[in-house]
Parts: C-alpha cells; sequence; structure tokens
C-alpha cells in the first residue's frame, strides 16, 4: 500500500501533468494530419472534378462523356478508400499511443497460486472412486 505524502502528492501530480501534456501533443499530431490528409484528398479530387467536366465538355459523344464521368467516380472511389485507411491508420496509432501513455506499468508478476494435486479428479466419476475407496478402507 503506498503511503500518502506531500512527495507522493507532488508525483502523482507531476505524472498526471506529463501524461496530459503528452496526450495533448499525440491528439494535436493526429488532428493536424487528419486535416492534412483530408484537405489534400479534397483538393485532389475537386481537381480531378474539373479535369472531368472538360473533358464531357469537349467530348462529342454521349458515351465519351459518360465515361469521363465514370473514369472520375472510379477515381473518387479509390481516393476515399486510400483516405478511409490511412485515417484508420492513424486513428489506430492515436488510440495506441493514448494506451502508453495512461496505461500504468504493470506491477512485477505476482506468484501463481500452488497447482492442485494432481491425483485429485473432478466430477461425478471422482466422486464414485472416492466414496468405493473410503468404503473399502472401512470394510478392512
Amino acid at each position: 500500500m503506498t503511503q500518502v505524502t506531500p512527495e507522493s502528492i507532488r508525483q502523482f501530480f507531476d505524472q498526471a501533468a506529463k501524461a496530459y501534456g503528452d496526450a495533448w501533443k499525440a491528439q494535436a499530431e493526429y488532428y493536424d494530419g487528419l486535416v492534412r490528409r483530408n484537405t489534400k484528398a479534397m483538393t485532389e479530387l475537386a481537381d480531378a472534378r474539373i479535369a472531368s467536366f472538360r473533358e464531357m465538355r469537349e467530348s462529342s459523344t454521349f458515351n465519351q462523356a459518360f465515361e469521363a464521368n465514370l473514369a472520375f467516380e472510379e477515381k473518387v472511389r479509390e481516393e476515399l478508400v486510400a483516405l478511409q485507411e490511412a485515417n484508420t491508420r492513424s486513428w489506430e496509432t492515436l488510440v495506441d499511443e493514448l494506451k502508453a501513455i495512461y496505461t500504468p506499468p504493470r506491477e512485477a508478476a505476482k506468484p501463481k497460486p500452488a497447482a492442485k494435486k494432481a491425483g485429485k479428479a473432478k466430477g461425478p466419476a471422482a466422486k464414485a472412486s472416492a466414496r468405493k475407496a473410503a468404503a473399502t478402507r472401512q470394510a478392512a
């Protein structure tokens, strides 16, 4: 058990302040990266949309215009899937960092309780065997 002393209280607050600072830094880095990734993806998609509109305008047939639009839609799917994967990886990294910050270090491994004797079995068959053995002892 830990003694409550002015020194232990000061250490607790020092550790808490350090943990909060580390967590703040990790979260700020996460959100900064999130904004950068999302902004970059949306800018690229906007540029691709403008290019697809140009292709559609320059098309001489409906099929050419339709294919230009389909190409853009495929690019949107690919970009958004990649963005989601990157954001998910970044989130998982943040969660791991926060767990590492807030999870106290594990205490020394506690000794395991002694194993039960192998000769003693559990269950109805074991109880019947024990009764027979007791009856044999009483008879003898």
